[in-house]
């Protein structure tokens, strides 16, 4: 098996550890060298302290600063400068100990109440805000009350009122991570839930509580104050910064070094404590050490204008533009870099109207990122751009704030990859539809109104009239990218930008969404520039194509040139890695045979999963699965197919334990699964048989960037379910294991010290893959394991995946919408449609030879092998 070693991810190869990293914030490493002092003060102050904190000179009483009193003296004749000193070490326990009971107790608290949810959450979040009803200083002066004054009661009364704070951090940054796919992905591997509350919920939500802390701390000390200011915390004679604000209060005009000092010593401390929470967030974080370490490294010096990209190909004249005149986007010489580092080098294209560009490559290429610059929307740290970006007659490089904003939308519109994130949720769909046309066309309300309604037409979305009144999230995925086409087009821009526009959509609302902006092309005469890693996308919209490959154009030429005579081994690469639909008749019989030597390894019978839904008008049920009866012959692979909401993912949920009764959600019917020479029903299932299943039935989820945990290295993931199941004792007995679990995916040991922000999209899966196999399974569930993926690390995967099956014999469940994609690994093959199996059995059959119109439909959705124009 070849072994990847792709070095390019140089973050990993950084040794830089976190302390140098928070050594490189000037801010916090200020707010450090003020604690440090503090702490210095705190544990020697006898010794730095020219007096005792109580020795009275009645003589030199309310004496100015001087060299003898540094600080004054207050109206005893006692050193100020010796009392500030050594009071921080009655202020810092306070404040310490205070914060720690809070930030221990309101931290578990609040993780736990938001995972379970439920009951337990309702319970304690309205004891929380019964706490939160109360003032802090007023709930704290009755603790006090009850327990007298002094500062043990002090700071066990801060400690109290600041756990509601941390309860409602941690609850709310909880309620966000336990969706994560990377929760789901250690539930599906049999993780307690003390252990994913530690391991994978607290270092993810470590930095609002971290923040949290240092503010904490800030406010401990100054409540410390304030009770001691009132006499119910720090009792005469002992100081400390409070009391002392609180005895200088009469002196404020006559002596006012008395409370000056004491007051400054609360103040830096405070703002110190904010300025370390800041650096030690950052640190904590992967992705930000990264960008930390980028940070403040030198730049390129930028290339002239006029300089020709030694990448840059050979001018193509294939359906392109006569002359600049014609074209009404031209782009040349365009450079980007961030830092020191050039990562689009010097491209060129140029597009006319009526006329698709598609621009293809894969993940890393710089397809988008060149089109964000040369549009003005690219603007991150250190980022600079040279080269010229001309859309008619306006310059977009180095264009102001005023003249983007004008373009934007009345000029180019866009359409990005994910509707769901690119719609706002809390706005109706007519609040977006109207604000491009009130902005740039000076449309009252009711005339953008119908010119909403009119666009919404004409992206065909059902019922327009009601649609105007819904939120995003009522609506389909292919709806919601209908709407953001729809916004796209609101004020009738000369360039539509489509930047993976369909990557995120099953089949057959990929071919209506191209058939359609292919229509409104047509109807509108704009150019379009289509952006995809699919050929076969590109091949059903694009005139023109554009092939780049880190940063540089490789190849561009009429679609139908590229397609059928490529000169690039890269653009190849990309047309032999698309999945189509070749001839699988001679795997029927090897098929067969399997299904009658084999007992069913995973057998479902009358398998149905109902949601309640709770709507303004009651409570609706949901069927997602219905009656389904399935068999998967041991080491063989099934195929479930359908587009989105078929109930594919939801049958893997309940395989995997992530579906289960409760909560609104009812399971019915059974799956029994053959492990350990025993049959165990995934439906209800607990205890001993639980821990056999999550052993043996392992799960590969859609996004490995997701279902990888940001916190964790490839070698903590795979060592996971190796401890949770005792597969290997000992620390180097679980590293030799991963790194020998990552040979077996193609990736050296290397990887072991990366996060996944440090890893390519096929290498981060094939992580997912070692984590997978790491408890040695029987059953192999992939929810759409490769949709995600470019073309060519999509075929690596798919290959992968069939060695491992032949090398191990794994059952497995390939879950996909493409079935070009679930040809290339399946032996059967089911489809479903609404929750339902409409067809089943071998897959020679089910792809060649369909029987429902449905399945037809899906085959006729796969983009042809030679180009054929929408």
């Amino acid at each position: 098996m070849t072994t990847t070693t792709d070095s390019a991810t140089g973050a990993a190869g950084s040794t830089d550890s976190a302390w140098r990293l928070f050594l490189r914030n000037r801010a916090s490493v200020a707010g450090l060298v003020v604690i440090v002092v503090v702490i210095v003060c705190a544990v020697a102050g006898p010794l730095i302290a020219p007096y005792g904190a109580n020795d009275i000179n009645v003589p030199d009483a309310l004496a100015a600063p001087t060299w003898t009193h540094l600080f004054g003296t207050d109206d005893l004749g006692r050193d100020v400068f010796s009392r500030v000193v050594l009071a921080a070490s009655v202020s810092m326990r306070v404040a310490v100990v205070a914060v720690a009971i809070s930030l221990v107790v309101g931290v578990v608290l609040g993780m736990f109440s938001g995972f379970v949810g439920g009951i337990v959450d309702t319970v304690l979040m309205r004891i929380v805000d019964v706490m939160f009803s109360f003032p802090v200083m007023l709930l704290a002066l009755a603790i006090v009350a009850i327990l007298g004054p002094g500062v043990t009661s002090a700071t066990v009364a801060i400690g109290i009122v600041y756990v509601p704070i941390f309860a409602r951090v941690a609850r709310a940054d909880t309620l966000r991570v336990r969706q994560s796919q990377y929760v789901q992905a250690a539930t599906t591997m049999g993780v307690s839930t003390p252990r994913t509350l530690f391991a994978h919920v607290l270092p993810n939500i470590s930095g609002p509580v971290v923040v949290q802390t240092s503010i904490s701390l800030a406010f401990a000390i100054l409540s410390e104050a304030a009770l001691s200011f009132l006499g119910l915390g720090v009792q005469p004679p002992e100081p400390s910064w409070g009391r002392m604000l609180y005895d200088a209060q009469g002196f404020i005009t006559s002596a006012w070094w008395m409370g000056v000092f004491p007051g400054l010593a609360i103040l830096l401390t405070v703002f110190a404590f904010n300025l370390i929470g800041d650096g030690v967030r950052d640190v904590l974080d992967p992705r930000q050490r990264t960008i930390l370490r980028n940070r403040g490294t030198r730049r390129f010096r930028r290339r002239a204008r006029n300089a020709v990209a030694p990448s840059s190909p050979m001018p193509d004249t294939s359906r392109r533009p006569d002359s600049d005149d014609a074209a009404v986007w031209t782009v040349a010489d365009l450079v980007v870099g961030v830092g020191s580092r050039e990562i689009v080098h010097g491209i060129g294209f140029a597009v006319a109207a009526g006329e698709t560009l598609g621009i293809v490559g894969e993940s890393g290429s710089g397809k988008s990122l060149s089109v964000l610059s040369a549009t003005g929307l690219f603007d991150a740290p250190s980022a600079w751009i040279t080269g010229t970006s001309r859309i008619g007659d306006t310059e977009v490089i180095a264009a102001s704030d005023a003249v983007l904003r004008a373009m934007h939308g009345a000029r180019v519109g866009f359409v990005f990859q994910d509707p769901s994130s690119s719609l706002n949720p809390l706005l109706t769909i007519e609040q977006q539809l109207i604000e491009g046309p009130r902005h740039h066309l000076g449309l009252s309300r009711s005339q953008a109104r119908e010119r909403a309604l009119k666009l919404l037409r004409d992206v065909r979305l059902p019922d327009p009239e009601s649609r105007l009144r819904a939120y995003p999230h009522q609506l389909s995925g292919g709806q919601r990218q209908r709407v953001m086409i729809a916004i796209a087009l609101a004020c009738d821009p000369e360039i539509l930008i489509a930047d993976e526009a369909t990557t995120a959509l099953d089949v057959t609302t990929q071919a209506q969404i191209i058939d359609l902006v292919a229509d409104l092309q047509r109807q509108r005469g704009m150019a379009v520039v289509w952006i995809s890693h699919d050929l076969g996308v590109i091949g059903r919209i694009a005139d023109r194509v554009l092939v780049m490959r880190a940063g540089a154009v490789v190849e561009t030429g009429s679609v139908s040139e590229i397609f059928a005579h490529p000169k690039n081994d890269y653009t190849r690469t990309l047309l032999d890695s698309r999945p189509l639909l070749r001839d699988v008749t001679h795997r029927a019989a090897s098929e067969d045979v399997a299904a009658e030597e084999h007992a069913p390894q995973v057998s479902m019978r009358g398998l149905g999963v109902d949601f309640t839904i709770r709507r303004s008008t009651g409570r609706d049920t949901l069927a997602a699965v219905r009656g389904v009866d399935l068999d998967v012959a041991a080491g063989t692979t099934l195929g479930i197919v359908g587009e989105s909401g078929s109930g594919k993912s939801t049958i893997a949920g309940v395989l995997s334990g992530l579906v289960r009764s409760g909560s609104g959600t009812s399971v019915h019917g059974s799956i029994e699964v053959r492990v350990d020479g025993r049959v165990i029903d995934a439906v209800g299932v607990r205890g001993s048989d639980a821990a056999v299943l999550r052993r043996r039935v392992a799960m590969v989820f859609q996004d490995p960037g997701a279902s990888l945990d940001p916190r964790m290295t490839a070698a903590a993931s795979i060592a996971e379910p190796l401890r949770i199941h005792k597969l290997a004792a000992g620390r180097d007995a679980v590293r030799e294991r991963a790194a020998q679990l990552l040979g077996d995916v193609g990736l050296d040991s290397s990887f072991l010290r990366r996060y996944p922000h440090e890893m390519s999209g096929g290498q981060r899966q094939r992580v997912c893959l070692a984590r997978a196999l790491a408890s040695d399974p029987d059953v192999l569930i992939l929810d759409e394991s490769t949709s995600s993926l470019d073309v060519s690390v999509q075929s690596a995967v798919l290959d992968l995946l069939a060695e491992l099956q032949r090398e191990k014999g794994l059952t497995s469940l390939f879950i996909a919408h493409d079935l070009a994609v679930v040809e290339q690994i399946s032996d059967t093959v089911a489809v479903m449609q609404n929750g339902r199996v409409v067809e089943q059995g071998p897959a020679a059959r089910i792809l060649h030879d369909p029987e429902t119109d449905y399945t037809r439909k899906l085959l006729a959705a796969i983009p042809p092998d030679m180009p054929q124009r929408a």
